[in-house]
């Protein structure tokens, strides 16, 4: 696996040499360097061997956006290609930004972030919402968790939800994360497959 810094964080190449087919953008909590989940980063990328990696540091929401664009373009991505992975109060940015902007991503995965309301079935929000909530040190809130999938549900967004009592960064919630992120990896890269047999026609 071959790291390379960028101005905010570092970017993991494909594992198999050729374009990547998805893009996963890794943000940490706050207070939480980059290179602290270049384990989790590689442990993933190993199970999707065609996607390339980027994880960030702490960065203003509107130099994410920017930066989003600016790196699926250099990819000859689009949108649809791209699965944002948030902890904490990134996951909540994460989270935001998917449903309250109706971005066309393929996915988001928040690991402990707070519930965000989305504005209406409306906003056709077309990515998956995966969510990993953790008890920690804290009590565990099952009813929330239950009750914020649900609501994401009514308004016609496809989410899951799994607590767990281990912490964030404890192998049991990287394993979680890892099939989740399986899956909205494969919803990009299907997304990618029907673009080119259109394109074909």
């Amino acid at each position: 696996m071959t790291r390379s810094h960028i101005p905010h964080g570092f970017r993991l190449v494909p594992i198999l040499k050729g374009s990547p087919d998805a893009l996963v953008v890794i943000l940490p909590d706050a207070g939480t360097a980059a290179v602290a989940l270049y384990p989790v980063a590689t442990r993933w990328a190993a199970a999707v061997p065609t996607t390339a990696f980027i994880v960030l540091e702490a960065i203003d929401p509107l130099q994410l956006a920017s930066l989003l664009h600016r790196e699926l373009r250099a990819r000859h991505l689009d949108a649809g290609r791209l699965v944002l992975v948030g902890f904490g109060q990134s996951g909540t940015l994460a989270l935001r930004r998917v449903l309250r902007q109706g971005r066309g991503w393929a996915g988001v995965l928040a690991l402990d972030a707070k519930p965000v309301r989305p504005l209406s079935p409306a906003a056709s929000v077309t990515a998956k919402v995966r969510l990993i909530a953790s008890g920690g040190d804290g009590p565990v809130d099952h009813r929330g968790l239950r009750d914020f999938v649900a609501l994401l549900t009514s308004a016609g967004i496809d989410a899951r939800g799994v607590l767990l009592a281990a912490p964030s960064l404890s192998d049991e919630a990287i394993r979680h994360a890892g099939a989740y992120l399986v899956e909205l990896v494969a919803t990009a890269q299907r997304g990618a497959s029907f673009s080119f047999a259109r394109a074909a026609e």
